[in-house]
């Protein structure tokens, strides 16, 4: 196991540094997935309505009866909660994690430290430069991290080559505009659900304007993402097409989040459960995206996706 030469991007590697889970970017106020109830919904929906988180899923339908599996290995693990939860659950003997943030890797090492978790090994490595040991895993994870690999079709050749004839690979991605440069049907359907908003729920927690009335939506401009991270969703609209054609897909299951992931970013702390008419407009947020989904009208931008090696 090793990495090609080339050190990863320092400002990509910076970021994620200080941009990840348990940080204000992804805290209750301001992160849509960070809200009971979207996280609920999100989870039904990744698993086909199972009333369970999308990891146990994927282990209890795709490893049952193997688990503990001999080796797996988690691809941008961040802070490492993935390779938490897949411990908790006696997923696997040796899983190994790796990311290009040093700050992120500080915080899974610590965090699974505390936990004692045992098993687990973390190395810094940029996912498109991994050399991974041929037919080496039996797990191969992805949370949230293919949608920063620009080199798709090598990191997936990569990782097919890495599995086990009977191994898989698990998704769950954002798989939407690149950029986030969305199509204007998608930018209008963000615009309209947002009217529909009461005001007393767009107060903004957004660092400098916090407690003020948000007027629109924070639909990105995506010159600024590409500044602020070079790697955020820089080919995202084409992993799916990337995975298929490497892959056998044997399950795939669409999360949604095309509305709702802007139209929440920086109000999500309005949605409490002690406030029941929060909820009442949430589960209306919830019903506009399905329906538009459901239409073909817009797709889905979150999908959970397992497969194997052909």
């Amino acid at each position: 196991m090793g990495e090609r030469p080339d050190s990863p991007e320092p400002s990509v590697a910076e970021y994620w540094s200080s941009h990840h889970g348990g940080t204000e970017t992804f805290s209750p106020l301001v992160y849509w997935l960070a809200v009971p109830e979207v996280q609920e919904r999100f989870q039904s929906l990744s698993t086909g309505g199972q009333s369970v988180h999308w990891v146990n899923y994927c282990v209890e339908r795709f490893l049952g009866g193997r688990t503990p599996v001999e080796r797996m290995a988690s691809l941008g693990c961040g802070t490492g909660a993935l390779e938490r939860h897949l411990a908790l659950l006696q997923a696997f003997r040796r899983c190994d994690g790796f990311d290009i943030a040093p700050g992120a890797l500080e915080v899974a090492r610590r965090d699974a430290a505390a936990a004692g978790v045992t098993g687990l090994h973390y190395e810094l490595g940029d996912i498109e430069r991994l050399i991974l040991p041929a037919r080496g895993y039996d797990a191969i994870w992805f949370n949230g991290s293919l949608h920063h690999v620009r080199n798709l079709e090598e990191v997936c050749d990569g990782v097919a080559a890495a599995l086990k004839p009977d191994g898989h690979v698990f998704l769950s991605e954002y798989v939407g505009a690149d950029r986030f440069d969305f199509p204007e049907r998608q930018k209008a359907a963000i615009r309209a659900a947002f009217e529909l908003i009461p005001e007393r729920y767009r107060c903004s927690f957004d660092r400098g304007v916090r407690g003020s009335v948000q007027r629109a939506p924070l639909i990105p401009d995506p010159r600024a993402v590409a500044a602020a991270d070079p790697s955020e969703a820089v080919r995202s609209s084409a992993i799916l097409e990337v995975v298929e054609r490497r892959f056998e897909v044997v399950a795939r299951h669409n999360a949604g989040g095309t509305i709702l992931q802007f139209l929440l970013q920086a109000i999500s702390g309005n949605f409490r459960t002690d406030d029941p008419g929060s909820l009442v407009v949430l589960d209306m947020l919830f019903r506009i995206e399905d329906a538009l989904i459901a239409a073909g009208d817009i797709g889905s931008d979150f999908v959970l996706v397992v497969a194997r090696p052909r």
